[in-house]
This record gives structure tokens, C-alpha cells and sequence, in this order.
């Protein structure tokens, strides 16, 4: 592999880093502090492209490779960790999923609004009782003629109030093998039978909405369903391994955003007649800080280039996602410490961080189950 950007993508991240300490970073202490839902910024990086950067340009994209788009998720957690998690953890997840597995009508009429910034996606896998467990799927899809009947509930959907699109996953045939039970399916914003719960009162990344969803008697046309009946759990575990990148540029970008932070804190603030930054017990904090940020970034990028060339990628993807989450949580804690009270202050962004780093090792399979993976990789399936 080669480590080395090319310099498009050297200036794409100079280009971009400039726009979000811009048009987002400004209004990320608001957006946390008031728990609303930033549609300016939404707007701002609909006009940057930024959701069109892996779709072709029949849909409106722009098709960057996936390194690409890290390098841009990245700076964008960087400057507002929850409008990362609605533009890309919700509507750019949502929009992968229709692009990868939808039929042409279904690109065509779901994924200009997306990638426009019209319309916002969510992605609906995880249950009440389920929890990092994807094949214990509650929610039933009973075909009736040419419709879908569903019941069931689905818990912590980022932009589950908002969302004008779902990319639901149901049981179809509970009675059939583990591997060709599920289903998956797009349901619209309004559909009778479909509820979505108020947004739930969150630690961190508070603009980001998240909730639950109900399905009581939804009758969902066949139309509707994407990728083929049957073949849900597969699809699940392929946008696992997206999203769980997702989550990784998520914390990379909290933990560069935590080191800048101490850094800059540590220059000024004084203390015995001089900056604190002086002090080793400081100065071999931010340089671990350093060291994590930069560990954890090779890490993404490998992960992310695994799957641009098409080569089998979750153990990685898990590597990336544990190590960048517990990372962020690491640096976020320890720029806490660097700012002393004032870091357990609201209005400093470190206490904003520090809440914010903690969904990384929880969101899309917990830390633990990010182990499980690697070890599985290793010690086999019987492990």
C-alpha cells in the first residue's frame, strides 16, 4: 500500500478542512448545546458536495473512492461530531445502502434527493433486545399479495424524526434457514403505520436525533423492497462494515479535534511563571495524544483503502473502529485533564468532546464485540 495521498486528495483535505472551520465548526456549540437538528450545516455540505462523494454522476455524485470520503468524514467530525452523525452515519448510509443493492428505479428515485440534501436518510437495523446482536430481529415483514405487512420496533435510529427515507430490515421467513430470513426495504416518510418516536435526550453529539421507530400493521408495497428477499442479513453485515467506518472517522475526528485542543490550551495557559506546556507531565500527554491520533488514522486508511480495492475488510474495519473509539475516549479524557476545571466547564469544547467520544465505543457493535470479531478472525468461527 501506499500511504502517500496523491495530492488531489492533499488538496481535497485542505479544501475541505477550510470549509467545515468555516461553514460548521462555528455552529457546533449551538447545535449540542440547544440539541437541534443543524439544518444550515446540512444545507452548506449538500452545496459542497459532500453527499454525493461515493455515488456516480447520474445520481448527482461525484464517485470518490472511499479513502476520499474518510478524509472528509473525518474533518467533519473534526468541526461537529453530531452533524457527522445525521449526514453520514444516517443519510449517506441510508443512500449507500439504496446504491448498492436498490434496482434503477429505486436509485433513481431516492438518490438525487439524498445526495442533494432535500431529503434526509435513516438506517433501521438495530432492536430494543437485540443490541449488537443483527440476526435477532423482532420486526416481521408477513408478505399479503403484492404488500408487506410489518410489525415491530426498532430503537436508536439517527435521524429517525426527521428522516424522509428508511432503509428498514425485517424478518420475512421466520421458519427458513438463519441466512435467508430477513429482508430489507425502503419505507417513506408518512407511511400509514409507521411512527416515529420523539427524539430521545442524548449525552453526547445532542443535534444528532436519534429514536425509536414502531411498525403497526405498515403495509409496505413489494416495490419497496430493496436488494432480493431473503437476502437481508447478508446486506446488514456488508453496511456493517461501512458504517463501522463511519464510526472510526467519527472518533479519528473527535480524538484530532481533542489534540488540538490541549495543545493550544497547554501554550497558553500559565502556571509557576510559565506555560503548563512546560511541564513533562503535560508534554508526554499531548505527545500520547500524537501518537494514538496518528496510529489511529493509518488505521483508517488502510481500512478504508481494503475496501476500495474490493478485498474482504471487516476485521479491519473492526481493528479501525476499536482502537480509534477507545482512542477518542483516551484523548477527549485526557484534554479534560490538560484544561483542569475549566475542561468541566460547559462552553469549553473539551467537555463537549469528552461527551461526544463515548458513543464511538458503543454505536454500531460495542468495543467488546469488536473484539469478538478479531479474535473469531483468528481463533475461527468455533472460538
Amino acid at each position: 500500500m501506499n500511504y502517500e495521498l496523491s495530492q488531489d486528495q492533499i488538496e481535497f483535505k485542505k479544501k475541505f478542512r477550510e470549509f467545515c472551520e468555516k461553514g460548521i465548526l462555528p455552529r457546533a456549540f449551538q447545535v449540542d448545546a440547544a440539541a437541534s437538528f443543524p439544518w444550515e450545516n446540512y444545507r452548506r455540505l449538500a452545496q459542497e458536495g459532500f453527499f454525493g462523494l461515493l455515488f456516480p454522476a447520474p445520481y448527482g455524485g461525484t464517485q470518490k473512492p472511499f479513502l476520499t470520503s474518510v478524509i472528509a468524514w473525518e474533518e467533519l467530525a473534526r468541526a461537529c461530531p453530531s452533524t457527522f452523525l445525521s449526514a453520514v452515519l444516517g443519510s449517506i448510509l441510508a443512500g449507500t445502502a439504496v446504491y448498492r443493492y436498490g434496482k434503477e428505479e429505486q436509485k433513481r428515485t431516492y438518490l438525487p434527493g439524498l445526495i442533494e440534501g432535500e431529503k434526509l436518510g435513516a438506517f433501521a437495523l438495530t432492536e430494543p433486545q437485540g443490541g449488537s446482536d443483527i440476526a435477532a430481529l423482532k420486526t416481521t415483514a408477513q408478505k399479503n399479495g403484492s404488500t408487506y405487512v410489518m410489525n415491530g420496533t426498532k430503537a436508536f435510529v439517527i435521524n429517525g424524526p426527521l428522516a424522509d427515507i428508511t432503509i428498514l430490515f425485517a424478518l420475512i421467513d421466520s421458519r427458513a434457514d438463519q441466512q435467508k430470513k430477513m429482508g430489507v426495504f425502503i419505507i417513506e416518510k408518512g407511511t400509514a403505520g409507521f411512527f416515529a418516536g420523539p427524539a430521545l435526550d442524548k449525552l453526547g453529539a445532542r443535534g444528532a436525533p436519534v429514536s425509536d421507530l414502531a411498525f403497526q400493521n405498515c403495509r409496505v408495497p413489494e416495490t419497496q423492497v430493496l436488494s432480493i428477499p431473503g437476502e437481508g442479513l447478508s446486506v446488514a453485515r456488508k453496511m456493517k462494515e461501512i458504517s463501522r467506518l463511519g464510526y472510526a472517522a467519527y472518533s479519528l475526528g473527535i480524538a484530532q479535534a481533542a489534540l488540538e485542543e490541549a495543545v493550544q490550551y497547554a501554550r497558553k495557559r500559565q502556571a509557576f511563571g510559565r506555560p503548563i506546556a512546560h511541564f513533562q507531565e503535560i508534554s508526554f500527554k499531548v505527545a500520547d495524544m500524537q501518537m494514538y491520533v496518528d496510529t489511529g488514522r493509518l488505521l483508517v486508511y488502510h481500512a478504508a483503502w481494503m475496501l476500495d480495492d474490493g478485498m474482504e475488510a471487516g476485521t479491519d474495519v473492526a481493528i479501525a473502529k476499536l482502537f480509534t473509539s477507545e482512542a477518542a475516549t483516551w484523548c477527549a479524557t485526557t484534554a479534560v485533564q490538560i484544561h483542569g476545571g475549566y475542561g468541566y466547564l460547559k462552553g469549553y469544547r473539551v467537555e463537549q468532546l469528552y461527551r461526544d467520544a463515548k458513543l464511538g465505543e458503543i454505536g454500531e457493535g460495542t468495543s467488546e464485540m469488536q473484539r469478538r470479531t478479531i479474535a473469531r478472525s483468528l481463533l475461527g468461527e468455533g472460538y
